[in-house]
């Protein structure tokens, strides 16, 4: 996305917010109640119904079936194909059981009526299985969904039921559309991080961060740090740039998204994933003097304005070099409310960076203290919650931060997604390497 050279942090953000915005809006009127990443096409993901015309459908990935069901893509207006693969971990090399090349994408194919046909779960053992989906869109680039199912049919012997083959197959365009909403992205860069909705603009971040709260720990540095865990190898690489830099990595509702939205240093970062849980990037940025965040790759979830109640906590692990001239956080962006109104940051590692905003107040939450750290007042904003100590993995209480963001003020009770990543800011014109591993939400 281009951003304006030189414009302050909160600045940027704020141009960032207004492009988000507006693309969400689009997405609106696309898919109906659907919300959409600002630097994603519509994000389809597979649903399962027992209802041959798609009605009262479910998300797959988590669903529990037997005999009969109808697995179909919800949300596939902007889709040119779709490849079907089930139970397949080298799905990249080898053939799909089902490709299909028109709306509606069923599993199992469309009948002449427009409904779907069934799949018969009784070809499948009891237990755990994948269905995977390849998406194509109508620009040529391609993303996938993961939808993990478990099948107990007791024993139970369903009559048989053609079952999907590895053939193309047309289906009809006359076909009803998916109707239940799909969960997305809300920034450019997802909003995955750093947008301050309502934040006054004379605020804007300050270049020099103060000594005692933002210059890089001289105290114990956290363990492995000075030496990455390198476990990813012959991952998937995601290079910077537009819609092909969303990658889903073996993640099912997990994205990894390559979120240089205000890279007007020039500098260059490039991802290596072996799945959602396990990637790690190097990036290589230069000196600059606005001191503003060039880029924030990420992990995250999207959540179509789920109630605040039903997420719990967030495992996370991650390190980053404590390298000389280096400035960077490691955080996570939660965006709430509706109309992503409402920017939540928890910073678990800070090298030189300063949260927008000012100061607050002091709390402990989980074990750990946090400055908290506030850009705009009311019902909006930015709030930030900068740990005192550095935390490179563990158990994030989220629910707890939740509390606290409604006891100061805001009325938010949903989410529209959760981000962990890192904000870059300079790594002194070296290439510098960030890991994260053991990434997941409970809800």
């Amino acid at each position: 996305m281009d951003m304006v050279l030189g414009e302050p942090r909160l600045a940027v953000r704020r141009h960032r917010k207004v492009v988000v915005v507006l693309a969400v809006s689009i997405a609106l009127a696309l898919s109906g109640l659907g919300i959409e990443s600002a630097s994603a096409s519509t994000r389809s993901r597979l649903a399962v119904s027992l209802n041959s015309d798609r009605s009262s459908a479910a998300r797959l990935d988590g669903s529990r079936v037997k005999g009969k069901i109808y697995v179909f893509v919800r949300n596939s207006k902007k889709l040119d194909k779709v490849d079907f693969y089930i139970d397949s971990p080298q799905w990249r090399k080898k053939p799909p059981v089902r490709t299909d090349k028109k709306a509606p994408f069923d599993l199992a194919g469309t009948a002449s009526d427009g409904t779907a046909r069934p799949y018969n779960t009784a070809k499948l053992a009891d237990g755990t299985h994948t269905i995977r989906a390849v998406m194509t869109r109508s620009d040529g680039t391609t993303y996938t969904r993961r939808g993990r199912f478990k099948v107990h049919n007791g024993g139970a012997k369903p009559a048989p039921i053609p079952t999907p083959t590895a053939t193309t197959t047309v289906s009809p365009t006359s076909a009803p559309t998916a109707t239940a909403p799909t969960t997305t992205a809300p920034t450019t860069t997802a909003p995955t991080t750093t947008a301050p909705a309502t934040t006054d603009p004379t605020k804007t971040a300050v270049p020099a961060p103060p000594t005692t709260t933002t210059a890089p720990p001289t105290t114990s540095a956290p363990t492995a740090t000075a030496t990455p865990p390198k476990t990813c190898t012959n991952g998937n690489t995601i290079k910077e740039g537009g819609l092909a830099s969303y990658s889903e990595a073996g993640g099912g509702e997990y994205l990894i998204h390559n979120n240089n939205w205000n890279d007007n240093a020039g500098g260059n970062t490039v991802i290596t994933a072996c799945n959602y849980n396990n990637w790690y990037l190097i990036s290589n940025t230069p000196n600059h003097s606005d001191m503003s965040v060039q880029t924030y790759p990420n992990v995250h979830r999207d959540y179509n304005n789920v109630a605040l109640t039903t997420i719990k906590s967030a495992r996370f692990a991650a390190t980053g070099p404590r390298c000389t001239g280096c400035v960077y956080n490691i955080a996570f962006d939660i965006w709430l409310g509706s109309g992503l109104s409402h920017e939540l940051m928890i910073w678990t590692d800070n090298w030189g960076q300063r949260p927008s905003g000012e100061v607050v107040d002091t709390v402990t939450i989980g074990g750990h203290e946090y400055q908290v750290w506030r850009s705009g007042s009311g019902d909006g904003g930015v709030i930030s919650y900068l740990s005192t100590t550095p935390q490179t993995s563990g158990d994030m209480p989220l629910s707890e931060f939740f509390k606290d963001v409604q006891n100061r003020g805001w009325k938010v009770t949903t989410t529209w997604q959760v981000d962990y990543g890192v904000e870059i800011v300079d790594t002194n014109g070296k290439p510098e390497r960030f890991d994260f591993n053991n990434f997941a939400i409970t809800d």
